[in-house]
């Protein structure tokens, strides 16, 4: 008997492709075959193992506990093969990308997901430099850049990654010891300042009523992170958006205690120098990193 029962080797590309994307669509457009044929792999599959891999909803599709165990064991089998072959094809020097990032994107937003992205790339050095660079692109190193930026839809060598909505985050704990019901409530709190006053400043002249608080006061912190760090601890009030501060909600250690939001006047954006704009390495980062930004979209229900 053959050391290894995979008779259903040839389906399990179908499978990985439509598990990663979450759509059956995207499957097929990546792998080039048609829907049928992705369903069918799929469900050659299912009969297989005898268990439903996909929750089946409108125009898209979810993983099941037993299709994400599966979609674990597939995505990384795949990835150390497709390592080893490329190994043993090219030259033993990596390409090597050296990303120049916000620090605040970096620590909340990309090093979480990053493993999905080396994943693409695995013959690359990726080297992630963490700055607050205005002129990133003229250090000839850079292949790319990640950075904050008054919103532009054209911006030069630029390309719009997502625009937040900012709104007030809390500790659980605080909004429990103190009222916290609407803005008016935020007399009774410290507010914390994410690298100036202007987002206090914003959020509260769009509230459309006269708020008598002095966004003066407070603790002002260069960064995000260390912004909704302090927060998490209970030290005040923060603004927060929905995709930086994404994972301290969705995990419980932020709450949003009021619903008003207001659209932050600056971006993220992508900029690629000419010099790099056709490296693989960079358009297979800004594939992903547009990917991954849509399914976030998706799942956090922003249009």
């Amino acid at each position: 008997m053959a050391k290894f029962q995979l008779r259903l080797l040839n389906s399990l590309p179908a499978f990985e492709a439509a598990a990663r994307h979450q759509s059956i669509k995207e499957a097929c457009a990546e792998l080039n075959v048609t829907h049928a044929a992705v369903s069918r792999h799929i469900k050659k599959i299912e009969l297989h193992v005898g268990r439903h891999l996909f929750r089946r909803g409108h125009r898209k599709i979810t993983l099941t506990d037993n299709g994400e165990l599966l979609f674990s064991a597939v995505s990384m089998g795949f990835t150390h093969i497709q390592r080893a072959l490329i190994q043993l094809s090219r030259s033993r020097n990596p390409d090597r990308l050296v990303i120049s990032v916000d620090p605040d994107f970096a620590g909340l937003w990309l090093v979480p997901r990053l493993a999905g992205f080396y994943a693409i790339v695995p013959n690359t050095l990726v080297e992630i430099r963490a700055e607050k660079s205005t002129l990133p692109l003229q250090d000839p190193q850079i292949g790319c850049a990640i950075h904050f930026a008054e919103a532009n839809p054209d911006l030069e060598n630029g390309e719009m990654l997502f625009r937040s909505r900012l709104f007030p985050v809390c500790a659980k704990s605080l909004a429990q010891s103190a009222p916290l019901n609407s803005v008016d409530d935020l007399r009774h709190h410290v507010l914390l300042h994410d690298r100036s006053i202007v987002e206090w400043e914003e959020y509260l002249r769009n509230c459309g009523t006269a708020i008598d608080i002095d966004v003066r006061l407070g603790i002002i912190f260069s960064e995000t992170g260390l912004c909704l760090d302090a927060a998490v601890r209970g030290q005040g009030v923060a603004i927060g958006d929905d995709f930086l501060a994404a994972m301290h909600l969705s995990e419980g250690r932020l709450v949003k205690p009021f619903g008003s939001t207001v659209l932050s006047k600056n971006a993220y954006y992508l900029a690629v120098p000419e010099k790099t704009s056709r490296h693989p390495s960079v358009n297979a980062l800004r594939t992903w990193l547009l990917q991954s930004i849509q399914r976030e979209r998706q799942d956090l229900g922003i249009h």
